[in-house]
C-alpha cells in the first residue's frame, strides 16, 4: 500500500524521470544538428587527376577515375572569354588561359576541397585549390598578373596570400594590370 508521502515520492521521481527524458532528447537533437552541420563541411580532402582542358583562365577539366569534372579554381577569377557570336571578349583573357594552359594542360594536378567552401558552385562545378608540383595554381597566376583575387561565398584558406600577390602584380603592374586600361 502506498502512502501519501510513498504517492508524492512516485510522482517527484516521475516528473524528475520527464525532465529528465525531455533534456536526453535535447542533447540528442543538439548532437544530430552539430552532424548535420559537420557533413556539410568536411575536412579538406584531395585528389589526382589530369587536366585534358583548360576553358579559360580560371576554370580547367580534369580526368578523375575516368570522368572528366569541371573544376572552377577557388580565389581566382580572370577575364572572360567569349564564346558565343557577338560577345565581346575581355582584356587578358586569352592571355589568361594561355598561361593556365601552360601551367596546367596534359599534368597531373592535385585538388584540394576548402571546408569553408561549397563543394560545388552554382554551375555546376567543382570548387577546389589546384596544385602541381606543390605550387598552388591560383596563386601563381595571381602573382602573374592574370586575375583578380575572388571570393566565392566566404573566406577560403589562403586567401590573404592570394590578396598579397594581386596587390604585388598590380602595384608591379604585371599582366592585365599593365596591360588593360583600368
Amino acid at each position: 500500500m502506498t502512502t501519501r508521502r510513498g504517492t508524492r515520492a512516485l510522482r517527484t521521481v516521475g516528473l524528475a524521470g520527464g525532465i529528465l527524458g525531455v533534456i536526453i532528447l535535447g542533447v540528442v537533437a543538439v548532437v544530430g544538428i552539430l552532424g548535420a552541420v559537420q557533413l556539410e563541411h568536411q575536412p579538406e580532402q584531395s585528389e589526382t587527376g589530369e587536366v585534358v582542358a583548360v576553358v579559360d583562365g580560371d576554370t580547367i577539366d580534369v580526368q578523375l577515375s575516368g570522368t572528366t569534372e569541371r573544376v572552377r579554381i577557388i580565389g581566382i577569377d580572370t577575364p572572360e572569354i567569349g564564346r558565343d557570336a557577338g560577345e565581346v571578349t575581355d582584356c587578358y583573357a586569352e592571355e589568361a588561359r594561355t598561361f593556365l594552359d601552360e601551367l596546367l594542360y596534359g599534368h597531373t594536378v592535385e585538388l584540394r576541397t576548402d571546408s569553408s567552401q561549397q563543394a560545388v558552385d552554382d554551375y555546376g562545378r567543382l570548387l577546389r585549390h589546384v596544385y602541381i608540383d606543390g605550387q598552388n595554381a591560383a596563386l601563381a597566376a595571381l602573382s602573374g598578373g592574370v586575375g583578380v583575387e575572388y571570393t566565392y561565398a566566404a573566406p577560403y584558406a589562403g586567401q590573404t596570400d592570394y590578396r598579397a600577390a594581386e596587390s604585388t602584380a598590380r602595384d608591379e603592374q604585371l599582366g592585365l594590370w599593365g596591360a588593360c586600361p583600368r
